[in-house]
């Protein structure tokens, strides 16, 4: 049996190879995160600048009221600009939780707060959006099935 001896430089090389090796890796996961943090932020930006357009056409002294007679007496009780501000407070609604859910599926947003809008829209909030025609706008097709696979739980 014939032994290689290995000179104290070529371990040295050795333990810096796998030091650079063990950095790459390290950097790979780290750009990967922050490109997945990147589109979640660009994302939540377009929906922030869409709910504030939304926001402010539906904010008002008396929006208060007519989101009560809404609530109390159904979308026929409302006059056709008063429906409007009611479908354009409720769209923001909708984008909000749109952007969230993208938050959640790229593993920024935690299970419990998805968990507490899911249970919003299953106590109501989904229910609104049938009355004003909204569910065909919930967006994408994963946000929507999430939803539908909440409310069939009830």
């Amino acid at each position: 049996m014939m032994k290689v001896k290995v000179s104290f430089d070529t371990w040295l090389q050795l333990l810096g190879m796998l030091g650079v090796l063990g950095g790459l890796i390290a950097l790979v996961i780290e750009l990967n995160q922050s490109q997945k943090l990147a589109r979640a932020t660009a994302y939540q930006v377009r929906v922030s600048e869409i709910q504030e357009a939304q926001r402010e056409l539906a904010l008002s002294e008396d929006l208060a009221a007519i989101l009560h007679r809404f609530d109390s007496e159904g979308v026929d009780s409302l006059t056709a600009d008063e429906k409007g501000r009611v479908v354009a407070w409720n769209l923001a609604i909708q984008w909000r939780m749109q952007g969230q859910f993208y938050q959640y599926e790229q593993g920024f947003l935690e299970e419990a707060a998805m968990q507490r809008t899911l249970d919003g829209l299953a106590n109501g909030i989904y229910a609104r959006w049938e009355q004003l025609g909204l569910t065909d706008r919930i967006h994408p097709a994963a946000w929507k099935n999430t939803i539908i696979a909440r409310l069939n739980q009830e």
